[in-house]
């Protein structure tokens, strides 16, 4: 991505929920923030360079209210800055390798919300009621959060997409909202 020198990264979607400054030019390119807490509060804490170039934020698929907190204080910020919006996937956070098989994110009444991906790329989601047996590439829940490293992996790696709208980052958190919801249903 050019021209980004410097981002704030927000994850809010999965529990150990972290903000951080992601500068991929430095030797040690992140400096991390644990979000204790509640989350508005712990982000309204954090200390903001000016020089700031984007603001990439998880949109999901995760829990619904503290996603809606990270991405609206990504809005606030990223409009009042004019500042490059950039969405992130959580299914993507997670497959850092493109292994093939399903990366489930455990959520509410113990089922899991599964994507099957191959090659870095989502092939089908479904809801899950127990682990499936087979083709489980990776489990996302209390015992085995999202962490430092699945960031930090997942942008030394894949690098991070284009920047994009305000519009855009609405349309991709409504789209996982929305997918969400049909496989609830």
């Amino acid at each position: 991505m050019h021209n980004i020198h410097k981002v704030l990264v927000i994850q809010t979607a999965f529990p150990n929920e972290v903000a951080g400054i992601y500068e991929p030019e430095k030797r040690f390119p992140f400096k991390w923030f644990f979000l204790q807490g509640k989350t508005l509060e712990a982000l309204c804490d954090i200390e903001i360079p000016e020089d700031l170039d984007a603001v990439a934020v998880a949109v999901g698929p995760g829990r619904f209210t503290s996603t809606r907190v990270g991405v609206g204080f990504a809005l606030g910020l990223g409009m009042s800055r004019e500042l490059p919006l950039i969405p992130l996937n959580v299914f993507d956070l997670i497959d850092s390798e493109g292994a093939e098989g399903w990366y489930l994110i455990m959520s509410r009444k113990d089922e899991y919300y599964g994507s099957y991906r191959a090659n870095f790329r989502e092939v089908k989601r479904e809801i899950f009621s127990d682990i499936p047996k087979t083709d489980v590439a990776r489990v996302l829940d209390q015992d085995h959060p999202l962490t430092f490293a699945d960031l930090e992996q997942f942008l030394q790696k894949r690098g991070l997409p284009d920047g994009t709208s305000w519009e855009t980052l609405k349309v991709e958190y409504m789209k996982e909202v929305a997918e969400e919801y049909k496989l609830w249903k």
